[in-house]
């Protein structure tokens, strides 16, 4: 009988936990396309980048995934140390939200949430139906919660659990609490979060023990206390892999909680009329709730405490932990393609045009050397000259790196808009590789002309300057169109197409007239020809990045025809 009893408790607790992740993953999804936006909030200073994780933890439900969005965030070198510390003390107090409402006594929101989440889901429009999961999420919430409810209560009669709860029970004995028994409840709290990786899950477990007459509210409250060191585990395993400025992120976030518990966990033994100052405190904002209410409050009070604490010493913390998790890299490497950004679409576009931006940059830099090798083949050209081959090899790495990140995105849940984004970003990718091919043939062109003692004329010469000069032109305004897509950009990248079309056009008919009037000597004539024909596909793949941007960003309606028609040639 007791062994069905507990299984029920967990089937229960598994059902809260479903229900909760669901419902954080609701409202991720329908708060995700604000990310971005909302990112630009960080950086205005301490109180703002509080303010803000706390909003974005109470939208989402879960300081978990803000944590290792945040770690994410400082691994892709978007925030700095300290706007990373105020936004997961923020984060701390977002997640509260989730052990206020399930203290309420609710039951009859249970099956309304269930039947109109999945009927919401069959809306086809998705601006409702990604509400879908978020109702259904509270619907399986509050079940779970009822289920270990009622099921913990036929726990009031088994020994051996009675035995176990007694073992860490921290009921004040001649007036003072035990500490040993106050070192176990914490000990436990902390390991049980670590378990369930969520503060809010193991704080609505105690808020159903509280409820059934189990927990008395001396150990709740060092539970509590555990629950909110454990759930800094999280960011620990995700700041694993990461940069070392990452890693102290996710150390901030352990010692601002464990500091903060410690001293809380102090004050129990400071007493006002025989009762620890944090329990006046919690019942005072309690209203003579019960344990329930106590233990949800508990768990705001101190996050609140704790953030308000350490919100002037926030520069300190961060030093600290750059003290004890020191860069020792001269130059830290930051990912723009963070696998944690994942969970954030919209971020993890923007990265991904980041590092295509990146990416072509770095293409550039292999057609400017080997264009370079004819007439401005200066030390530092022969520098990158003799790289080129590593070089192309970094092009290729990184287009894989683009296209497994890409594809990785395209298994997450995604809007219309950002489902739409990934082709384009893809086929830039495609066109900033193929960029970089030419490169390789081009030098091999130049180098034929060198060891031949070959020259072009002078006519030649200088129109082979013109054209490498408006290329670069071009890429670099290409690449200010993948950064901002404004008109200026567009119309910039349109005018500056237009003139390399026309003066590669130019060239080719030039050249005919210098060959065939003798000025010109036909074998060095071909191999021109066959440079303007390279710089004319560089200028085609420049072409399908700056157009397919204006559609990426969907800023432009007026060029998106356009682009679509540019794909759909590319991919004849």
């Amino acid at each position: 009988m007791n062994l069905m009893v507990v299984m029920q408790v967990l089937g229960g607790l598994a059902i809260f936990i479903f229900g909760m992740k669901l419902m954080s993953d609701g409202l991720h999804r329908v708060a995700g396309e604000k990310m971005r936006s909302i990112l630009r909030m960080f950086s205005a200073n301490r109180f703002v980048a509080v303010t803000t994780g706390a909003v974005v933890t109470g939208v989402i439900q879960s300081s978990s995934a803000s944590t290792v969005m945040v770690v994410g965030f400082v691994n892709a070198g978007l925030l700095s140390l300290v706007q990373a510390v105020g936004l997961m003390l923020g984060a701390h107090i977002g997640t509260t939200i989730t052990a206020q409402l399930v203290a309420f006594d609710i039951s009859w929101i249970i099956m309304p949430s269930i039947i109109l989440g999945l009927l919401l889901g069959f809306v086809n429009k998705s601006r409702i139906s990604n509400w879908s999961e978020t109702v259904l999420g509270l619907g399986f919430l509050f079940l779970g919660m009822e289920i270990m409810s009622n099921e913990l209560n036929a726990l009031k009669t088994c020994e051996p659990f009675l035995n176990t709860l007694r073992m860490f029970k921290c009921t004040p004995v001649d007036g003072a609490i035990p500490f040993l028994s106050m070192l176990g409840a914490l000990a436990i709290g902390t390991m049980a979060t670590c378990i369930m990786q969520s503060s809010s899950a193991c704080t609505g477990v105690l808020v159903a023990l509280g409820a059934a007459g189990l927990l008395d509210i001396y150990t709740a409250l060092a539970l509590v206390l555990g629950a909110n060191i454990g759930t800094t585990i999280t960011a620990q395993l995700a700041a694993m892999t990461t940069n070392r400025i990452a890693k102290q992120a996710a150390l901030a976030n352990t010692l601002s909680n464990t500091i903060g518990a410690l001293i809380t966990m102090a004050t129990f033994w400071i007493t006002v009329n025989g009762e620890p100052v944090f329990l006046k405190v919690v019942e005072w904002v309690s209203f003579g709730a019960g344990i329930p209410r106590q233990i949800a409050n508990a768990h705001t009070v101190f996050n609140v405490f704790t953030t308000i604490m350490w919100l002037p010493f926030i520069g300190l913390l961060a030093k600290i932990c750059e003290r004890l998790i020191p860069v020792k890299e001269t130059r830290v490497v930051y990912e723009r393609l963070e696998p944690h950004l994942l969970n954030t679409p919209s971020i993890a576009l923007t990265q991904t045009a980041s590092a295509l931006r990146q990416m072509l940059r770095k293409s550039w830099k292999m057609i400017d050397c080997a264009l370079n090798v004819y007439n401005r083949n200066d030390e530092k050209n022969q520098t990158v000259e003799r790289q080129l081959g590593q070089r192309e090899a970094d092009i290729d790495a990184r287009q894989k790196a683009i296209t497994e990140y890409l594809s990785k995105l395209m298994l997450r849940p995604l809007t219309a808009k950002e489902s739409e984004q990934i082709p384009m970003l893809l086929h830039c990718t495609n066109d900033v590789e193929r960029i970089g091919d030419h490169a390789e043939i081009i030098h091999g062109t130049v180098r034929r002309l060198l060891e031949g003692e070959l020259r072009f004329s002078a006519d030649a010469e200088a129109e082979y300057d013109q054209l490498h000069d408006t290329l670069a032109e071009l890429t670099a305004a290409t690449i200010q169109m993948l950064e901002n897509p404004c008109p200026a950009n567009r119309d910039k990248a349109v005018r500056l197409q237009g003139r390399i079309e026309t003066m590669l056009d130019s060239s080719e008919t030039e050249h005919f007239t210098r060959i065939s009037n003798g000025d010109c000597k036909p074998q060095v004539g071909m191999l021109y020809l066959e440079l303007v024909e390279e710089m004319r596909k560089i200028s085609r793949h420049l072409e399908n990045i700056h157009e397919r941007a204006a559609m990426f960003y969907g800023k432009f309606p007026n060029v998106r025809d356009r682009a679509a028609a540019q794909l759909n040639r590319s991919m004849a």
